[in-house]
């Protein structure tokens, strides 16, 4: 869905004045990458973020851990219940819908319907309020799409509970730990954050689309920038079609599976005028440690549920998916004809 933040990057691409193209100073600002498409975010249902792993807490715990908040912040590690299945059945594979059913009387798991009038994905709070007694709970982001906690000097050391995404990786990766219904332990292992490992995805959950030239749709997209604009004999940029592509490659895709999955994927301009208001003068180069950008909504794409569905395939885990080479392509189709 197209949302009024597209009609305002639009308004602004017309109504700019041409004469700053003469303003040394200002020239920059008419440079067209200044209105194109510039990050994508990832977002669920407001109150998933105070389940799934968000909450192993007193009344979804571990080894008998009733600890207040969640679960003492579980020692450093990404913690993942499958409610749908025991040790015997299998419990490789992390279930949501498992864990809608179980909480079903106190648990809303449908995100917002999407609104022409959205300025984020998802209207309801999206903080972890279940980490209130945390000492830095003030700096825990309330965005509508899940924070990159990994990268934020605050959070990064519960970063498997805040959610999203693994912090960089240094000598080793960072582990999680599987269990099932009855809190009996399955197995563990490891991921990393491709996302974070190249500097993709700043501290507020934004991915970068990568500055280089419409790639060829049909080829193989090179991902190592961030998202991908792309193109070819069905998506022609000059009849008005595109697609944009994003990828979540190993721990990306392991952390947003144990953390309530995928229902929002959000599109963004800059937020051309209010940079200008605050000061901030074109070019604006990308720095995913300390980024000055800021972001308008212009597009999102809304499922009821969760697109990072899986399931174990013979001997091999579902969470296998985030542990090799696999990895999951979230492609989103335009046509402005």
């Amino acid at each position: 869905m197209i949302v009024r933040g597209f009609g305002e990057v639009l308004t602004d691409v017309m109504t700019v004045n041409p004469a700053l193209a003469d303003i040394p100073s200002a020239s920059s600002i008419l440079d067209a990458s200044n209105f194109t498409f510039q990050a994508v975010t990832f977002g669920k249902d407001a109150e998933g973020f105070t389940r799934h792993s968000h909450s192993i807490s007193s009344t979804h715990y571990v080894n008998g851990d009733s600890a207040s908040g969640a679960s003492s912040y579980n020692s450093g590690y990404l913690t993942i219940i499958n409610l749908g299945s025991n040790a015997a059945n299998g419990a490789s594979s992390y279930v949501t819908s498992a864990t809608y059913l179980q909480y079903s009387a106190t648990y809303n798991s449908v995100p917002n319907d999407p609104s022409v009038e959205d300025l984020r994905l998802e209207r309801g709070s999206t903080s972890s309020t279940n980490l209130y007694t945390y000492q830095y709970a003030s700096s825990l982001p309330d965005l509508g799409h899940y924070p990159n906690a990994g990268i934020n000097s605050d959070l990064s050391s519960i970063w498997n509970v805040v959610g999203g995404f693994v912090p960089s990786a240094g000598a080793e990766d960072y582990a999680f730990r599987f269990y099932d219904k009855n809190s009996s332990f399955i197995y563990s292992g490891y991921v990393s954050s491709f996302f974070n490992n190249n500097q993709l995805m700043d501290e507020n959950g934004y991915l970068t689309v990568s500055p280089s030239s419409v790639s060829d749709y049909g080829g193989t997209p090179e991902y190592s920038n961030g998202a991908v604009l792309l193109s070819g004999t069905s998506y022609q940029v000059s009849d008005g079609s595109l697609k944009l592509d994003a990828r979540l490659l190993r721990g990306d895709a392991v952390t947003l599976a144990a953390f309530g999955g995928v229902k929002h994927i959000g599109v963004y301009c800059l937020d051309l005028k209010d940079m200008l208001a605050s000061g901030l003068t074109p070019p604006y180069s990308w720095d995913a440690l300390n980024n000055n950008r800021k972001y308008k909504l212009v597009a999102k794409a809304t499922l009821l549920d969760d697109i990072l569905y899986h399931r174990d395939y013979l001997t091999f885990p579902g969470l296998s998916l985030g542990l090799n080479a696999n990895n999951v392509v979230i492609s989103l189709s335009f046509d402005f004809k």
